[in-house]
């Protein structure tokens, strides 16, 4: 059906609206509060911790410090958890999220992303001892395994997808997990594979049970409202930093910080 004068004008309306919500609204209201709220989970050591004293390390916490003065505007970190990273997301309670977000496309339906600055993959962290018992899927999803995961976030939908036999022990946060692996109450964990690495480079007693393996591919990157100004303004932060040598640096730094 040859669409008529009216349809036509409506459609332009609607193009419009839709263009115009991803025109810079969020970026605009940065600008005029002059205040950057950066969602975080403090958890997830190297891009973002809470220390006892209340202060935060992490990748994510220096690239903000970076974002924040690029805008020329404060930087006021909002806490939030993995379970309710989307929640608080779409709730507005925080502008950006940032805490080693993964890029996936069921966070992309309401958000965007920048550009990724970390590739890594799922792979296995136990005691040293035993890694010989966990060195394949098999071996570790057994009756007699016990797998930790963090509620909320992608290692649990790895572990809920891939394992049928293992059993599960679920920690509301990702703090304490590491723990739990040290002191006997479980086997081992499947997490990012710069997150064991980290582990593993602190913790004498933790090693990665597949080395040089992982079950997946994936990204991380700063999680946003669509709003393609703000996106920009971003990806041109994160560009200059790779560009520099900075980025790398942040990243080196972090990983070296033993909490």
């Amino acid at each position: 059906m040859k669409p008529t004068l009216l349809t036509t004008s409506l459609l332009s309306v609607l193009s419009l609206a839709t263009a115009s919500a991803f025109a810079g609204e969020t970026l605009d209201r940065i600008e005029q509060n002059q205040e950057i709220r950066i969602g975080v989970t403090g958890d997830y050591m190297p891009f973002s911790e809470k220390l006892n004293d209340g202060s935060y390390v992490g990748i994510e916490h220096d690239l903000a410090a970076v974002i924040a003065e690029e805008l020329g505007v404060k930087l006021t970190l909002v806490p939030t958890s993995w379970p309710t990273l989307m929640e608080d997301f779409q709730n507005n309670k925080y502008d950006v999220g940032m805490s080693g977000i993964s890029v996936t496309d069921a966070r992309k339906e309401y958000a965007y992303f920048s550009h990724s600055y970390y590739n890594y993959g799922k792979t296995p962290i136990t005691r040293c001892e035993d890694v010989e018992k966990f060195d394949s899927l098999e071996k570790i999803d057994q009756p007699e395994t016990t797998v930790i995961i963090n509620e909320g976030g992608t290692n649990a939908i790895f572990a809920r997808a891939n394992l049928k036999q293992a059993k599960l022990h679920v920690e509301p946060t990702n703090k304490y997990v590491y723990d739990r692996i040290l002191d006997g109450t479980v086997d081992l964990m499947i997490p990012d594979s710069v997150e064991a690495d980290y582990r593993a480079r602190h913790h004498d007693e933790l090693c990665r049970s597949m080395p040089g393996f992982e079950f997946t591919e994936s990204t991380i990157a700063t999680m946003m409202p669509k709003d393609d100004e703000l996106k920009a303004r971003i990806n041109a932060v994160l560009a200059k930093l790779e560009e520099n040598g900075q980025l790398d640096k942040i990243i080196d730094k972090n990983m070296g910080i033993k909490i």
